[in-house]
């Protein structure tokens, strides 16, 4: 249990960490996901740290516990509630610069001299023509108030960009949604080997007490270099 406890405090700091990070401009995808990842391993931290301090036989201790688990959910309640708000903030300020961007990109494509000279009146020149054989392009050519003509290579270049950053925001998500399966798998894989670690020392320990053998506790060993080298196979995989 006290091993849980260490690891809650630890998580605890490293979560103050990251958001400060949060809070001075890094809104990576990457610092996101390890938020998200480390928030949810404190969740589960405290559920088993819970779990433990409800089967401790002496009430001095489990009060102890108990007290220490209330601690725990007031600061996860807080930490994610920071978290929540410095994401939302982030995720504006974010969509504001690339609303910018794409802005003064589009400033860039149509200068003002063209802007201007599409407006300016031309002198017309005297046609020889019958008005019946006249084009009707000589007599609306330059009226400002003609529909626009359509600019094919303009919006294009608009419908692609705006392509290329719906695919990028897709491509972060989904990242972001595998580090925090990764994360978690570790976390699990890291929270059951400090269980077996646990339950082979009350092992020994009662083995020790009860005057068994030194086969038996061989066997108890090798069992548990058999649970750790198959935990790590599965945490190399997972990642």
């Amino acid at each position: 249990m006290n091993s849980l406890y260490t690891s809650g405090v630890r998580q605890t700091n490293s979560l103050q960490a990251d958001l400060e990070r949060l809070r001075n401009g890094d809104n990576s995808a990457s610092l996101l996901g390890q938020i998200s990842a480390s928030l949810a391993a404190m969740h589960r931290t405290i559920d088993d740290y819970d779990s433990m301090a409800k089967r401790e036989i002496i009430m001095a201790k489990q009060e102890k516990a108990q007290m220490r688990v209330q601690k725990f959910r007031t600061d996860y309640a807080e930490l994610r509630s920071q978290f929540e708000m410095l994401k939302s903030q982030a995720s504006i300020e974010k969509a504001a610069a690339q609303r910018a961007d794409l802005m003064s990109t589009s400033g860039a494509l149509v200068s003002p001299s063209d802007t201007r000279r599409r407006f300016q009146t031309t002198p017309s020149q005297i046609s020889t023509l019958h008005p019946g054989l006249r084009p009707d392009s000589e007599e609306h050519s330059e009226s400002p108030f003609r529909g626009p003509t359509p600019q094919t290579g303009y919006g294009g270049r608009e419908f692609r960009a705006l392509d290329e950053h719906s695919f990028i925001q897709n491509t972060e998500s989904r990242l972001d949604d595998f580090i925090a399966q990764g994360r978690e798998v570790l976390d699990n894989l890291v929270d059951q080997r400090n269980m077996l670690k646990g339950t082979q020392r009350r092992l020994l320990d009662a083995a020790n007490t009860l005057g068994l053998s030194r086969d038996v506790i061989g066997w108890i060993e090798r069992r548990r270099h058999v649970s750790t080298v198959t935990n790590t196979t599965l945490a190399q995989s997972s990642l």
